[in-house]
């Protein structure tokens, strides 16, 4: 806590690894999640005072502003207010002089890096090199702003383009009071995922009891199917997935706060992850899948140290790693335990920073299994998302738009389009149709074509 900003968000990613390190050491660090030293309440309304009223009153916007903090991040603070019109929202507010200290601790975290290079499983320094560029979105709340309202629409969509519904909450900023430092926003009641076993004791339910479990697996649906549209519909990921920034809401319901880290994967990427998810959720431990998986994550990006016995076999362990099942044996003797001199990740020269927010959900949602002691795969649960993007993504004929570009991605009473149907409408969708159905087909021969190949080989 002393340390403060990016050793509390290391913390927080290490407090959900209960595969990883034993009980007594997770449930210390959950602290780090959302129960930080406070700023005191008058310099947060002096600061929401000068961002949103010109250092006037409060009471032009707010009718009250609790003092008490609903939750304390590395980075900032959120407290609940009432807007004037009887609104409850949620107030963001940037921690004061937070920047320099930010930058400092990354340029503490860059120095160790090069020092401690090839003692620590993986090459941290490009790590922090990324962290740093990615800083500006994270310290200017106009950008999370955006980034909430392209994560709302991207929940709400399937690669195909097709409007669903949303599978959790994405609290949306108030139009016009957002700034580079104060954020207003709808808000969440709920409890933090990180307090959900107290919650639930609190209420008389053991997670491990057949109620608990049924609330896990709902949890866990929610956050699976909102990461797949996440990444299949629009590329655009919550980069921030840790317990404090999940809330549980009445019913089971999930919220998915804070858009303050996000990432963007472009079309070739989404492409190279469906492909992995698709070769992971069939590892069958052959040379031929080693060699796609292996593929897949070397086109995007990732390079290994000189001198592997067998680098297929390494970046193919990669993939299996992010995506694999939990009890799938890497190929090659590689280790799936991070610290084990067998990991493949002591290996890893270079890895992409999009591949490390996209790895933080995986492992979030295979940590949360783990904790609430629920058998999840995520990339059975990922795979149909993954061959409607390969049949969305590979059309020669149309380039899709993402998720938040489509009219339906915003509010259905500002869309103000008539709901009449369209011949030419219909003549397009028919034309989609078959131009999946075609693409499947092809897909589908070409699969066969080469377990023939292989099977004669």
């Amino acid at each position: 806590l002393d340390l403060g900003c990016f050793y509390v968000k290391t913390g927080q990613v290490l407090s959900t690894r209960v595969d990883l390190f034993s009980k007594p050491y997770t449930d210390r660090l959950r602290i780090l999640q959302d129960s930080l030293p406070p700023v005191d309440a008058q310099s947060i309304r002096k600061i929401i005072s000068e961002e949103l009223c010109g250092g006037g009153d409060l009471s032009e916007l707010l009718r009250e502003l609790d003092d008490e903090p609903l939750g304390t991040a590395s980075i900032a603070q959120v407290h609940r207010g009432v807007l004037n019109d009887g609104r409850e929202v949620a107030v963001k507010v940037l921690r004061p002089n937070m920047e320099p200290v930010l930058r400092g601790d990354i340029a503490n975290l860059k120095v160790f890096a090069l020092t401690l290079r090839g003692r620590l499983p993986v090459d941290y320094y490009p790590v922090f090199c990324e962290l740093e560029r990615a800083l500006d979105g994270e310290l200017d709340f106009l950008n999370e702003a955006q980034s909430a309202q392209k994560v709302a629409a991207s929940v709400r969509h399937d690669p195909l383009g097709q409007e669903l519904d949303a599978p959790l909450v994405v609290p949306l900023p108030i139009p016009g009071m957002a700034t580079r430092k104060v954020l207003v926003m709808d808000f969440v009641k709920g409890t933090p995922l990180s307090k959900l076993e107290e919650r639930a004791k609190e209420l008389g339910i053991e997670l491990d009891s057949t109620a608990g479990q049924m609330l896990g697996r709902q949890i866990l649906e929610a956050l699976t199917t909102a990461y797949g549209r996440m990444i299949f519909s629009s590329g655009f990921i919550h980069g921030d997935p840790h317990p404090g920034n999940i809330f549980i809401l009445e019913g089971g319901k999930v919220a998915l706060i804070d858009c303050g880290q996000v990432a963007q994967l472009f079309r070739e990427q989404r492409l190279l992850v469906a492909e992995a998810i698709l070769a992971a959720s069939i590892y069958d431990g052959s040379r031929g899948m080693v060699e796609l998986l292996a593929n897949c994550v070397r086109k995007f990006g990732v390079t290994f140290f000189d001198g592997q016995e067998d680098e297929d076999a390494c970046a193919a362990s990669v993939a299996l790693y992010l995506f694999g099942e939990k009890d799938v044996i890497f190929p090659g003797g590689y280790s799936k335990e991070e610290f084990s001199s067998k990991s493949p990740l002591r290996q890893l020269k270079s890895f992409p920073m999009e591949l490390v927010l996209l790895g933080r959900a995986s492992v979030l949602v295979k940590g949360v299994a783990a904790r609430l002691g629920v058998d999840w795969s995520v990339a059975k649960k990922w795979a149909p998302l993954a061959k409607d993007a390969i049949t969305a993504l590979c059309s020669e004929d149309e380039c899709r738009l993402p998720a938040w570009a489509l009219q339906s991605a915003m509010h259905r009473d500002d869309a103000g389009a008539s709901e009449r149907l369209r011949f030419r409408d219909a003549a397009r969708g028919c034309a989609s149709l078959v131009r999946r159905w075609g693409i499947e087909k092809a897909a589908s021969m070409l699969a066969s074509q080469k377990k023939e190949e292989m099977s004669k080989e």
